[in-house]
């Protein structure tokens, strides 16, 4: 399969999942499509790392720590103020957005430097 197709499924299933959660009862039918979803992204990584178009770096740190603040955000969202909360999960969205964008980056930059050769 594709890689960038492994990716756009995730990608997909992903959205689905967040959209059936937050409008149907279906919760556990949103939480397998959120964890195929993200399985699927992260065989793109995985793939994408074993083939060297992307070298794990510090960007790495990146989504551990916004994966950290956004499930902080979502699981102290009853005990803390909306504000706070909605600083946890902005923030770790945000850091994981910085990822992707480093992430495309240097597999873009890895593409042009292989077309060169």
């Amino acid at each position: 399969m594709n890689s960038k197709v492994t990716l756009f499924i995730g990608i997909f299933f992903l959205i689905a999942g967040i959209l059936l959660k937050k409008t149907t009862e279906l919760f556990f039918l949103a939480i397998a499509l959120m964890v195929i979803g993200v399985s699927l992204k992260t065989l793109y990584i995985i793939g994408k790392a074993k083939s060297g178009a992307y070298k794990p770096g510090y960007e790495l740190g990146l989504v551990v720590v916004g994966l950290l603040l956004l499930f902080s955000g979502i699981y102290f969202r009853e005990d803390l103020p909306n504000f706070y909360s909605g600083f946890l999960i902005g923030s770790g969205i945000s850091l994981k957005i910085i990822f992707v964008i480093l992430f495309i980056i240097q597999v873009k930059t890895w593409e042009k430097k292989r077309k060169m050769l």
